[in-house]
């Protein structure tokens, strides 16, 4: 080769960005991609973060999170054998003004879902108006529902663990969403952790001025239907 003669470069392979694997399903399968979603946020959580499409639905990631979170409730709900006296205060005078339904534990194994569904759109919508007010960046809500409901539902299979498993999950919710924010958005600890904490007490909030409004509107409905 002569000194003026370069070597060939080799070809870069284009980043991809098509994940998470769950995202992927059709290709590689329900429960392989499943699996691998579930150990790729766990073990991977920035590289699984990197690639995940940032232009998609809510749908897959939905649906992810809300299996889990069911599944790790039902688990965990079948091992303290509840039953409706445990729900009813230790107060005498209220547990009289209070009559819960014998199938109360049903209710609440139907409810579960739908307050998985209705917290994840509002922590989402809360961390969305938060980062919007403080003007940090254009973010957009479903990049932001879908950080949100994979971080959840991967940490949620931590409630599992034995006495620490409530901490743990908890612990691990609010690292990979930040882990989640920091790769796509670039987003600094300090940000996050300002953001985070008023988003809670936004959450807070808006969760229960929902449960208000769904009570009042079923009130209305067994009252005059």
């Amino acid at each position: 080769m002569s000194p003026m003669e370069q070597p060939e470069k080799p070809e870069l392979l284009a980043f991809i960005i098509d994940g998470p694997p769950w995202e992927k399903k059709h290709e590689l399968g329900f429960f392989v991609a499943f699996i691998e979603t579930i150990k790729a946020f766990l073990l991977r959580p920035a590289a699984t973060f990197s690639v995940m499409r940032r232009n998609a639905g809510i749908s897959d990631a939905l649906v992810y999170t809300v299996a889990i979170q069911v599944f790790t409730f039902l688990w965990t709900f079948a091992l303290a054998e509840p039953n409706p006296e445990m729900f009813l205060p230790q107060s005498p005078e209220l547990r009289e003004l209070i009559d819960l339904p014998e199938n109360f534990s049903q209710i609440m194994i139907l409810a579960y879902p739908v307050s998985v569904i209705l917290l994840q759109f509002i922590s989402a919508l809360g961390v969305h108006l938060l980062l919007k007010w403080r003007g940090l960046q254009t973010y957009d809500f479903t990049l932001i529902f879908r950080i949100f409901a994979y971080a959840s539902g991967t940490a949620s299979l931590l409630i599992l663990l034995p006495i620490i498993g409530g901490m743990f999950s908890l612990g691990m919710t609010i690292y990979l969403a930040y882990m989640g924010l920091r790769t796509i958005y670039a987003m600094d600890v300090g940000s996050f952790t300002i953001t985070a904490i008023m988003a809670f007490f936004v959450t807070i909030g808006l969760y229960l001025l929902s449960v208000l409004g769904i009570t009042i509107i079923l009130l209305f409905f067994s009252l005059f239907f």
